[in-house]
């Protein structure tokens, strides 16, 4: 047995919080660092796509898109001016899960910035003119990603469940999103009390606090609707569903299974597998895989993605899931590499105001507890091979999968039928897969330069 090592964090990981809680119920949470000269705002507004309408995918995300394209004070162009002006830097991020709005600059514009924070979450016009232009944008987006191999996946997984499509949405679903649309997302989930506002910088909660107030106490608060999805149903054995992908001599692969949800104490241990399995990837570049493991609010996906030959797909299929099986045997050499790697990556970024934001916004998102990243090293520092073990026994199980393949039908079928039952898809439409309450899949990261 090794003796647990704990990395040598990072002098934020001794922050204190100061916390505190405005009228219409916004909590706030200062991350005091002196001397940095900067400040870094980080909203987490805990609603995301998951919410979107029923055929109307995609609609999260143009809502967040449009709360700066027009306020009660600025057009579009005139709040990227402003923003130039004090020398602050936006980002609009949609996730399954929430809403999160971030922005840079300046201690000494910290006032400015909540000014303009106040347009865009208390003030937003969204002119129909802006929509339009919007998403025209999309559409480009959603017409390069048509070819994505983790839509089709995620598709296929979650079926009807509203993690089931992609974020952006679908050129159908987007040319059904409406201004009232919008508003009305707005109106049920742009709500004090369904947000957390974190401060990481250069300040202080007592010189932060009349700014808050003054900018932020006005924006209304209400009831959001309670997020009562149920999981998803789950996979039972193999099953292979095979699409077209005309005139490509490649197939795209993604193979998986739903796993646990990112609150769940094993996830950790579960990321450190994954980790593993990357490593011994790595050995073997002509597989061109790499294995990721999501978080979400419900539950996560572990997902392997490849991209090969249509002639080596099968072979490269049955070579992964052999791989994958062999998950639940780690020695110890392999379990401290991987630890330390993962106790590196946390911490090496948390001198940036902007990262120790946002891990506090993981926090509070997925409710991990207020001394998690100070006490990371260690819960991670004390997972033994025998964790591992029994998390590949029922996290990262092969024996109920679901293996997604993108490529020429008729090149792929035959050999597919070796590994078991194999289903064409001729179409996975919006129509068909779309929740009652939408969906997403990728993340799409929406900065304003």
């Amino acid at each position: 047995m090794f003796p647990i090592l704990t990395y040598s964090q990072p002098t934020t990981t001794q922050i204190t919080p100061s916390r505190d809680k405005l009228l219409n119920g916004l909590p706030i949470i200062v991350l005091p660092r002196s001397s940095s000269g900067s400040v870094a705002i980080h909203i987490v507004i805990k609603s995301g796509a998951t919410f979107d309408l029923v055929n109307k995918a995609g609609l999260a995300d143009l809502t967040s898109q449009m709360i700066y394209r027009g306020t009660n004070e600025f057009t579009s162009e005139q709040f990227r001016e402003e923003l130039e002006f004090i020398g602050a830097k936006l980002q609009i991020n949609t996730y399954w899960d929430s809403t999160e709005i971030r922005m840079l600059g300046s201690s000494s514009k910290l006032e400015a910035m909540i000014k303009l924070l106040n347009q865009i979450l208390t003030q937003p016009k969204f002119p129909q003119a802006e929509l339009e232009q919007l998403k025209s944008e999309h559409l480009k987006a959603i017409e390069i990603i048509s070819a994505n191999g983790d839509d089709n996946f995620y598709n296929t997984l979650y079926g009807l469940h509203p993690y089931g499509h992609n974020i952006i949405g679908t050129k159908d679903s987007i040319s059904k999103i409406t201004r009232g649309d919008i508003l009305d997302f707005y109106n049920r989930f742009y709500l004090a009390n369904n947000s957390v506002l974190i401060i990481a910088g250069d300040t202080t909660v007592e010189r932060v606090l009349p700014g808050i107030k003054k900018g932020l106490g006005g924006w209304r608060k209400g009831n959001p609707p309670p997020y009562t999805f149920v999981p998803p149903a789950s996979q039972s054995g193999i099953n292979i569903r095979l699409k077209e992908l005309a005139n490509s001599t490649m197939a795209e692969i993604r193979l998986g299974y739903f796993t646990l949800k990112r609150n769940d104490p094993n996830y950790l241990a579960t990321r450190l597998l994954v980790d593993i399995f990357n490593d011994r990837l790595s050995k073997h570049p002509e597989w061109k895989a790499k294995a990721t493991l999501s978080a979400r609010k419900l539950t996560s996906t572990f997902l392997v993605s490849a991209s090969t030959a249509n002639t080596t797909a099968t072979e490269t299929i049955s070579t992964l899931i052999d791989e994958a099986k062999k998950l639940g045997s780690i020695d110890t050499t392999e379990l401290q590499k991987a630890k330390e790697k993962l106790q590196e990556e946390y911490y090496d970024n948390l001198n940036s105001n902007t990262e120790l934001a946002a891990r506090w916004a993981e926090l509070e998102n997925y409710n991990l507890g207020s001394n998690y990243i100070k006490d990371f090293s260690l819960i991670v520092s004390r997972i033994s091979t025998e964790d591992l073990q029994q998390v590949a026994i029922k996290h990262l199980s092969t024996d109920n999968l679901l293996i997604s393949v993108m490529g020429r039908t008729n090149e792929l079928e035959p050999s597919l039928k070796k590994l078991g039952k194999v289903e064409i898809l001729t179409d996975v439409s919006p129509s068909k897969t779309e929740s009652p309450i939408t969906q997403p899949n990728k993340v799409e990261q929406n900065p304003i330069k």
